[in-house]
């Protein structure tokens, strides 16, 4: 007889409580966060900055040699180096888009750097 009215008052709460609100997808960096990174001067955010440019450019070549990802077009022998100025050219080209997900802002700046020849 006790679970009646226990019961009661929780669909009551559950009835009266918001709808969750929509996650937003997680992701680890963004471009702003990316663009810090690669704009401070110290040496381990500058390592940061690179390193994560070069995972995310491994994890796309993996699916692309996998089969699993689009066609890339980028050179084969392309510099971490190079990877990270094209990468931090874009964002500072394109700051409305910094609050995307770096890992793909920086395919995005690859890509348009190194289009496939139609």
């Amino acid at each position: 007889m006790r679970a009646l009215p226990i019961l009661i008052a929780t669909a009551s709460l559950a009835a009266a409580s918001p709808a969750p609100v929509a996650a937003q997808a997680f992701m680890f960096e963004s471009g702003t966060s990316l663009l810090a990174k690669c704009r401070n001067k110290a040496p381990e955010y500058a390592l940061a900055c690179t390193a994560y440019i070069v995972g995310v450019v491994d994890g796309i070549r993996k699916d692309s040699f996998i089969g699993r990802g689009r066609p890339i077009c980028w050179p084969d022998k392309m510099s971490a180096d190079d990877a990270r100025r094209t990468v931090v050219a874009y964002l500072e080209r394109w700051p409305d888009q910094r609050r995307g997900p770096a890992s793909v802002l920086v395919s995005v700046a690859l890509n348009e750097r190194y289009p496939c020849q139609k």
